[in-house]
Order: structure tokens, then C-alpha cells, then sequence
């Protein structure tokens, strides 16, 4: 249903962990997490896909999706992180008390030499996306 409407691909990784948004009984948004491993903190995740469907855009429900989302994370303890080029989305989050940037937001990744896909999850050197982590309020 939502596989053909993400801007990057419609690959889904077998480990994700997923949700659906619903407003007055349709589903109108998809969205995806994982597990972060990394060396220096514990317990993170995450965004993989969040995805909503071409009606419903442009009213704000990607963004308060993903807060949701992130929050689920944040009260299960998890430390919750989110990486976009969407412009809209990384605005909001920009300007939102709920995210904070993190070292690599607004940068050039120079960390990573080709474009690659790794466990589904694209990678490359050529974009300049927004990265935070989310704090809740």
C-alpha cells in the first residue's frame, strides 16, 4: 500500500519494527523503525520509512507521525534518532523544541566514500540531510 509513495525506495528492512497511522478510520500513513547499533551509547533506534500517502500530504501528519513514533521509543527507554532530506520534515524538526540537531545534521557525510545500500537503508555522499535525535517535551 505505501511501497510505491517513499521518495527513496520501497525496500523495507525484514528487521524493521513498523506502524500505521489511521485518521477517521483510514489508514493513511506507514512508518518503520530499527535498532541503531553503535559503540558509543546503548538502546538506540532508529527512523527507517515514514510514508504517507499522496491525499493526506501536506497536512501535517508526517511530522506528528513521526513525533508519535519517536515518543513510543522514547518511553520504552531508547535513545530515538531520525535522518531526512525531506525538506518539510527536516524544517519542522529544525524548529520543533521535540528534536535537537545532532553532529551530522546539515553536513556533507564525508564519512562515506560511495552510495551504497546497507541492510536497506540507502547511504550517500551527494545529499545534505537533516539529522536529530529526539528529546520529547
Amino acid at each position: 500500500m505505501f511501497k510505491d509513495h517513499h521518495y527513496l525506495s520501497g525496500d523495507l528492512s525484514k528487521a524493521s519494527r513498523c506502524y500505521i497511522g489511521v485518521l477517521d478510520g483510514q489508514i493513511v500513513a506507514f512508518g518503520a523503525t530499527m535498532a541503531l547499533p553503535n559503540g558509543n551509547f546503548k538502546n538506540a533506534w532508529r527512523g527507517h520509512r515514514t510514508v504517507v500517502l499522496p491525499s493526506y500530504q501536506g497536512m501535517g501528519i508526517g511530522v506528528r507521525f513521526s513525533d508519535a513514533i519517536a515518543q513510543i521509543h522514547l518511553d520504552e527507554g531508547h535513545r530515538y534518532f531520525s535522518r531526512t532530506s525531506h525538506d518539510r520534515m527536516g524544517l519542522y524538526r529544525e524548529k520543533s523544541p521535540l528534536w535537537k540537531p545532532t553532529s551530522k545534521n546539515k553536513k556533507k557525510r564525508t564519512d562515506i566514500k560511495y552510495n551504497n545500500v546497507f541492510n536497506n537503508h540507502y547511504a550517500d555522499n551527494k545529499r545534505v540531510c537533516f539529522s536529530h535525535e529526539y528529546i520529547g517535551g
